[in-house]
């Protein structure tokens, strides 16, 4: 689907100069500093002019700040220095399609606003006869420092306490990257977000195809300071506000990924790994 601009709400509050949060984390000036690794479409990447952030986690985030009355500063970032950028004060959060994990909610809270599982892709054919359940000796793509880099990480051992050949793990700064590596056969599989690998495949024709199904649905979570109590919970809140009006529910619509909603928005939900 074609590029959708960020939400206006935020920008139109802006002008009339109404932004304010007074007391819970915001800069004086009523905007957020958000750290988000953009290039990670359909969830958050750069437009054609290289500077404008676009993507449905940027659009259910603008309109969530929107109802707080505030407007969000979009830096980008790597993505395994987010978390690190909130707990030292560089980002005020971080909103880069990060799954909720025990380990990260140790280091940060998290306030969930959509969820997604783990969707493997291949080429078209899967001439690598790629099964995600036994992928020992194949090569396969993934982003650094994401869940999956950990899931691939696990299989891999998995395999070598089998005594099979281990899985050859090629790791990269975005999932783009990851994505051409499977599309030009130097690796047989990707991994990756189920909206990303739909996007991916979209993006590419027919070069690409879904392997097996989507597992390990868990709620994405924006990223804020763990002492920030007051701030992730009046973010939580504006999300229940855009859940409970339509304007989430809308968002979702026009990226086609309906199937991730979620009934409510919560500050460290409960997971399970």
């Amino acid at each position: 689907m074609p590029p959708r601009k960020p939400l206006t709400v935020a920008a139109a509050l802006a002008a009339a100069g109404v932004l304010t949060l007074a007391g819970c984390g915001a800069e004086d000036d009523g905007t957020v500093t958000i750290g988000v690794e953009a290039t990670y479409p359909p969830g958050e990447y750069l437009d054609e002019d290289g500077q404008t952030v676009l993507g449905f986690n940027v659009d259910l985030v603008t309109a969530a700040l929107a109802e707080m009355g505030v407007e969000p500063v979009w830096e980008p970032t790597t993505f395994d220095s987010i978390i690190i950028g909130v707990d030292t004060g560089t980002y005020d959060m971080g909103a880069s399609s990060f799954t909720v994990t025990e380990e990260r909610m140790e280091q940060v809270n998290m306030v969930s606003y959509f969820s997604s599982g783990t969707q493997w892709f291949a080429q078209t054919g899967n001439p690598g006869d790629v099964d995600p359940d036994n992928a020992c000796g194949l090569r396969i793509a993934v982003q650094t420092g994401t869940t999956h880099d950990t899931d691939i990480e696990a299989r891999s051992q998995e395999c070598v306490d089998a005594g099979e050949d281990p899985i050859t793990i090629e790791k990269f700064q975005s999932q783009p990257q990851a994505t051409e590596t499977v599309v030009s056969g130097l690796n047989d599989a990707s991994l990756a977000d189920l909206p990303t690998s739909l996007y991916a495949i979209q993006e590419t024709g027919d070069k690409l195809e879904f392997i097996g199904e989507q597992y390990d649905a868990a709620p994405y979570g924006v990223v804020l300071h763990k002492d920030d109590t007051e701030l992730s919970e009046e973010l939580a809140a504006a999300f229940n506000t855009i859940i409970e009006n339509g304007t989430y529910a809308e968002i979702l619509e026009e990226w086609g990924i309906e199937v991730g909603a979620l009934e409510a928005a919560e500050v460290n939900p409960s997971v399970s790994e």
